[in-house]
């Protein structure tokens, strides 16, 4: 559950309300392999957050298996394969693929120009799931222990 989902809770039961039911719909993801994996997700939740509770971390800005501070960075890209299930793609996330694509500096940090998107290009971190039958993608993972230092670091 998200620190959102959670809050909710708590301001329901803190005035004396049932908390509400939480929803959850199936995912299938399509790993870079060429496996698939079924995953259950909350309603409202990212891609990125549903596959990163089930231990699967998609490709991220960070690079630590969490989203970037501004949902700028591009990086968590996923091709949608069935969006019947999540919401339509915003201007916002539209113009961070672009810019991905162009290479336009993001943190103040120079970057590589992305390959450029197709019809089913999504990001992980803003593609909200809202109902049943969602097919994603999932273009690379990545393995959070790879960055972690040793004990002499």
């Amino acid at each position: 559950m998200s620190r959102f989902g959670i809050r909710k809770k708590l301001k329901t039961l803190v005035k004396g309300g049932e908390p509400p039911e939480i929803v959850r719909y199936e995912v299938l993801f399509e790993l870079p392999d060429g496996s698939e994996r079924r995953l259950q997700a909350e309603e409202h939740y990212s891609i990125l957050m549903a596959a990163d509770a089930q231990g699967m971390t998609i490709s991220t800005g960070r690079r630590a298996g969490g989203t970037c501070p501004d949902g700028m960075c591009g990086l968590c890209r996923v091709e949608v394969l069935d969006a019947s299930g999540v919401k339509p793609m915003s201007t916002f996330e539209r113009q961070v693929i672009e810019d991905h694509t162009a290479g336009t500096p993001h943190e103040g940090r120079e970057r590589e120009p992305a390959p450029p998107p197709n019809e089913l290009t999504r990001l992980g971190c803003h593609t909200k799931i809202v109902g049943p039958g969602t097919r994603v993608r999932v273009l690379e993972l990545f393995d959070p222990d790879s960055i972690r230092g040793t004990e002499e670091d």
